[in-house]
């Protein structure tokens, strides 16, 4: 993780040097650029975009941000529905109902209170499909709003050049501010491009990577639930998802627990 850190802040740094290196700071301060651009944005999210749309996009991109891809992601989740799976087959639909609620992935327990209302196998499959095919259509229009909003910032970097240079073609009688004035100008075009390419872009993608590794993941899960709903041993359930090697590991870890467990029962009654 500290590799990584060091290499982001290289390339940073680097890009910077390459960005700044003989311009004059103040002069890629542009005022009127800036408002251009970033309002433009603005009202067209505020006119062109649902508000729930905005605000989900926004929470899942802090969540990609946050919860980078990682194998141990579809590990916890195997570990919790072999669990709900030991807990339906010795205690239970109630006990299950009341292990499912405490679960965070919201899939999961969707599917595992299903289950614990005594969905049959067919209605089963039914509503988890169509719950999963409703948050991919959702995760596209995340995308596809990232996406607009990308395209949308050059377009505007442009119209904010045109406007300035407007501008200076009002004063180009004035000797000597024609040079300061296009910089200026330029300056709104390079405002869009770095915000779609630097910025909107790199999150766009970011974003899809976070819908996929989501959406293999219900896809898994929808498997998963079905053995549950079926009664299907832990065991078979980790030789549905191929994961037998997990399961063993957590059997492993729950006898070395027990044992362990014991041993203090047993310090405790003697002394």
């Amino acid at each position: 993780m500290s590799r990584a850190i060091v290499l982001f802040s290289f390339l940073v740094i680097l890009l910077l040097y390459g960005f700044l290196k003989g311009v004059d700071l103040l002069q890629l301060l542009n005022i009127q650029s800036l408002i251009i651009v970033f309002g433009g944005i603005a009202l067209v999210l505020l006119l062109g975009f649902p508000k729930e749309l905005i605000i989900d996009t926004y929470k899942n991109i802090i969540r990609s941000i946050k919860r980078p891809y990682s194998h141990d992601y579809e590990s916890d989740l195997i570990k919790q529905i072999l669990y709900l799976a030991r807990i339906y087959r010795t205690k239970g639909p109630l006990a299950l109902e009341k292990e499912a609620k405490k679960i965070r992935h919201s899939f999961l327990k969707y599917g595992a209170i299903l289950v614990a209302e005594g969905y049959d196998t067919l209605p089963l499959i039914s509503a988890l499909e169509r719950e999963h095919n409703l948050l991919d259509k959702k995760a596209y229009s995340q995308i596809k709003l990232l996406r607009a909003l990308s395209s949308l910032a050059p377009a505007l970097g442009m119209a904010g050049t045109v406007i300035s240079l407007m501008q200076v073609m009002q004063h180009i009688e004035i000797k000597g501010s024609l040079g300061a004035s296009l910089g200026l100008a330029l300056s709104s075009t390079l405002y869009g491009l770095v915000i779609a390419n630097l910025f909107i872009l790199p999150l766009s993608l970011k974003l899809q990577q976070y819908f996929e590794r989501e959406s293999s993941a219900r896809l898994m899960l929808i498997d998963a639930l079905v053995g549950l709903q079926q009664g299907e041993h832990p065991l078979r359930i980790a030789e549905r998802l191929n994961s037998y090697d997990l399961y063993c590991k957590i059997r492993k870890e729950e006898k070395r627990y027990k044992n362990i467990v014991s041993i203090r029962k047993d310090k405790l009654a003697r002394a």
